[in-house]
């Protein structure tokens, strides 16, 4: 496996017919020999009131996969939901042989061969209903997940080389496709609010989710996401906090100081997004989650004040379901349906951002109010 980039395909696609159990098996060996060689070292942690035990070889990942979940760091769990075994090729000096899909492509319905892997990372033809695979082309990674044994492998070949997004969003592909069976979908959205009620700030990057969200800590709002986070809608819509980080164009940074003594990649700047772990700095206005009130669209406009404006279900539809389902390895007609209940339960409204970040809080304190 090496770093890359390739086109997502466009077409359908039937499954391979190979033994993905098999291949499960032959990775959890291999990490069980990385465990060995390295060490174990276990972490804890409460996500949506399921239990999760992640299981390093080595302690070479443990800082990039456990900033973001420090906020959901909890003693020793017998029976964990979910185990995710984790492990590098280099700090263990262990080797992670081809996967099954390695050369491989797939003959689309119109006589061309396309590749197996997507831009966000599905393994095309090398999933079953037990077992789902993702691969992550930027990070060299490779997540794949039993359901059946609840049991999930995370690799990547150096753990000095992942990049800082990973580090503020860390098994994403995992717990996405975990969470689903208890009734959550794993969104790209910001959440903000009080206890009584919070918003969703929905859109494709660039569009002012973080720097939304990120004034709101300056404010009397609580914070659950500025990026991703989980849903549900039975028995009421519900928005809950998986990562306490945030990502800002570095072009944004001066417009919320209060975060910049969170940032952990200022040396990197000039080459990626501001990466913050707002935990525990932050820690009173971090919360689980929120009820969700209401959708917000933003957008960013050259006005200062920040303003409202009511929007369709449709509209907010597409704004959350296209930057979900173009992140998210797995992602498809479920977690379409999902998100369409959502947008068709609590109002949705675009928000156009003024330049005085300072009134955008109280622009949202106002609707949660009314």
């Amino acid at each position: 496996m090496v770093s890359g980039s390739v086109r997502t395909p466009e077409l359908p696609f039937e499954k391979v017919d190979t033994d993905l159990t098999a291949f499960f098996e032959s990775a959890y060996q291999i990490f069980q020999i990385a465990e060995h060689a390295a060490g174990s070292v276990e972490r804890y942690y409460n996500i949506c009131s399921q239990y999760v035990k992640l299981r390093f070889a080595g302690s070479a990942l443990i800082p990039s996969l456990t900033r973001a979940l420090g906020h959901l760091l909890v003693d020793y769990v017998d029976s964990p939901s979910l185990t995710v075994c984790i492990w590098d090729d280099v700090s263990t000096n262990t080797h992670m042989p081809p996967p099954p899909w390695a050369g491989l492509t797939v003959l689309g319905t119109d006589g061309n061969f396309r590749g197996v892997y997507t831009r966000r990372g599905d393994v095309r033809g090398f999933c079953d209903d037990r077992i789902l695979t993702s691969y992550n082309w930027d990070a060299n990674a490779l997540s794949i997940m039993d359901k059946k044994r609840g049991l999930a492998l995370y690799w990547t070949y150096n753990a000095s080389r992942l990049p800082s997004y990973e580090s503020s969003a860390p098994l994403r592909t995992i717990f996405h496709r975990w969470i689903n069976q208890f009734g959550f979908q794993f969104i790209h959205s910001g959440a903000v609010g009080t206890p009584d009620g919070g918003v969703l700030l929905v859109g494709k990057g660039g569009v002012g989710k973080s720097t939304t969200a990120l004034s709101c800590l300056n404010s009397d709002l609580l914070y659950v996401s500025d990026d991703y986070c989980l849903i549900c809608t039975e028995p009421a819509p519900f928005a809950c906090c998986i990562y306490s980080s945030a990502k800002l164009n570095a072009d944004n940074i001066k417009r919320v100081p209060h975060v910049f003594p969170t940032m952990s990649n200022i040396d990197r700047v000039d080459k990626e997004k501001a990466v913050f772990f707002l935990y525990p700095l932050f820690a009173k206005k971090i919360v689980s989650g929120l009820p969700i009130r209401a959708i917000l669209l933003p957008r960013i406009s050259s006005g200062e004040e920040t303003s409202l404006a009511p929007a369709s279900s449709i509209e907010a539809l597409k704004a959350l379901a296209l930057s979900t389902m173009s992140q998210l390895a797995g992602a498809g007609r479920e977690s379409l349906e999902i998100m369409n209940r959502l947008v068709h339960l609590v109002p949705c409204y675009h928000m156009k951002l003024g330049t005085d970040l300072a009134r955008i809080p109280h622009v949202i304190s106002g609707l949660l109010g009314s």
